[in-house]
């Protein structure tokens, strides 16, 4: 008995000693301290193995235990792999320049902007009455986005209109395929570079006098493709936001347009482009041609044609583009033709055409995209703010339209407008035009020849 307690007392001092050490097999001491104990018969073999055996499996117990630094790089490296699949679900936020919220993988995004353009002229009349004056000449708000990355949408409202009247762009577009695009909804019939260019880009207040040639925004299904250095559109339209009206037949039209830019490069710009379009106007059977002198502040129209019958008519447009690094050249022809059935009337033809050039006298050069074949947003190469003067831009553009052919006498007119543009940043621009009327023969203002002064204050957001 009392050898036992003294083989359990060895027993637990031994174990006491080697549970302090870092390993068994690495103390030398210990192991040599048991062999002398079997072999001075302190402790017998069945106790000396038992010692060794739990000494054995304390030693893998402590191998697969890992320090203080490894524990602590673990949790590092654990905490930081739930922060970053933490922060993968969380979506992008846009705010440079923009506001756009995209998703991390993708597939939606939505995007909100706007623009405000206010406007004041004041006008050196000279048969009729001009009213100088400010106007509010547009004010819309946009959403645009992606869903599942192959569907897009925009929706654009102009708040100087009311109700319906008001919204602008309402289209839904399909991307899924390689090259083509398809759209669907209210928009801009393809047509013409200045109506395709955004009313925040044109060189001036206003579009050119034959820019009302152009059909405008309508309801229809279009596919659109593109390339390095050209694109096509073309689509079937019908009539307006809400379609026809008094409960007639609602005309539709086919519309085309195709660019090409044989040379493209930074600064150098070579651009050709041709539109077409027929429409059938249905039930109908009138239109009507008429066009302010470059100035929207005025209600006066030198040039109408009045309602003409009509059961369809076709319309085309060529243009072309040379752009020299700060210096740009344009030029747009349109031609529109009126088949009339009724009364057995004879076809007129009408015509107008624009040239105009522009400098950047900071050195800045034209933002052009061959994927749209039109114009967009301009970066000054020094803001206002910080450190830059912004972007100055000089303008000079003459227009020409007939309305008088057969036995429509809508009148013919010229205009000449001067342009000084000043962009502060990307989203603010000042402009000034001077816009005079060279010559009105025939139509309803026949000699009539004003003149206007006028400015406008844009933020694009």
């Amino acid at each position: 008995m009392i050898r036992f307690d003294m083989k359990a007392g060895i027993l637990v001092v031994v174990a006491g000693l080697f549970m302090s050490q870092p390993a068994i097999g690495e103390n030398k001491a210990l192991q040599e301290l048991m062999k002398a104990l079997l072999e001075n018969g302190t402790i017998d073999q069945q106790t000396y193995e038992l010692v060794l055996k739990v000494a054995e499996q304390e030693e893998n117990e402590l191998s697969r235990t890992p320090n203080t630094d490894n524990v602590d790089e673990s949790i590092r490296l654990a905490v930081a792999e739930e922060v970053a699949k933490t922060a993968g679900d969380q979506p992008t936020i846009t705010t440079n320049g923009k506001f756009e919220i995209r998703s991390k993988d993708n597939d939606f995004s939505f995007r909100a902007g706007g623009r405000i353009q206010v406007d004041a002229a004041t006008y050196d009349e000279d048969r009729l009455r001009h009213n100088d004056g400010t106007e509010l000449r547009r004010a819309r708000l946009f959403a645009s986005g992606t869903l599942w990355q192959a569907w897009a949408y925009k929706l654009q409202y102009d708040f100087t209109a009311t109700g319906i009247d008001g919204i602008q762009d309402a289209f839904i577009d399909y991307k899924g395929f390689d090259r083509w695009k398809i759209r669907f909804g209210h928009f801009k019939e393809p047509f013409s570079l200045q109506n395709m260019t955004s009313s925040k880009y044109i060189r001036f207040m206003e579009r050119g006098m034959p820019h009302l040639f152009a059909p405008g925004r309508n309801i229809g299904l279009a596919a659109t493709a593109s390339g390095g250095n050209w694109s096509f559109s073309s689509g079937i339209f019908g009539e307006g936001r809400d379609g026809s009206s008094d409960d007639n037949d609602e005309g539709y039209a086919i519309t085309a347009r195709g660019t090409y830019a044989p040379m493209l490069k930074e600064d150098r710009i070579f651009h050709l482009g041709l539109s077409a379009s027929h429409r059938i106007t249905g039930s109908t059977d009138t239109v009507r041609f008429r066009d302010r002198p470059e100035s929207h502040l005025t209600d006066i129209r030198l040039v109408d044609t009045g309602l003409i019958d009509t059961d369809s008519f076709s319309r085309f447009a060529g243009e072309v583009v040379l752009v020299f690094g700060p210096i740009a050249l344009e030029g747009e022809y349109y031609y529109l033709y009126l088949e009339r059935e009724i009364n057995r009337n004879p076809d007129p033809a009408f015509s107008g055409y624009y040239l105009q050039g522009s400098w950047f006298l900071t050195g800045e050069t034209l933002n052009y995209s061959a994927s749209k074949g039109s114009f967009g947003k301009l970066s000054p190469q020094g803001i206002v703010g910080k450190g830059g003067i912004g972007a100055w831009q000089l303008a000079l553009r003459f227009s020409s339209i007939d309305l008088a052919d057969e036995d429509i006498m809508g009148g013919e007119q010229m205009t000449m407008t001067f342009g000084l543009n000043w962009f502060p940043t990307p989203n603010l621009r000042l402009t000034a035009n001077y816009v005079d009327v060279l010559d009105v023969k025939g139509g309803p203002a026949a000699g009539d020849e004003p003149s206007a002064f006028q400015l406008r204050a844009q933020v694009e957001f």
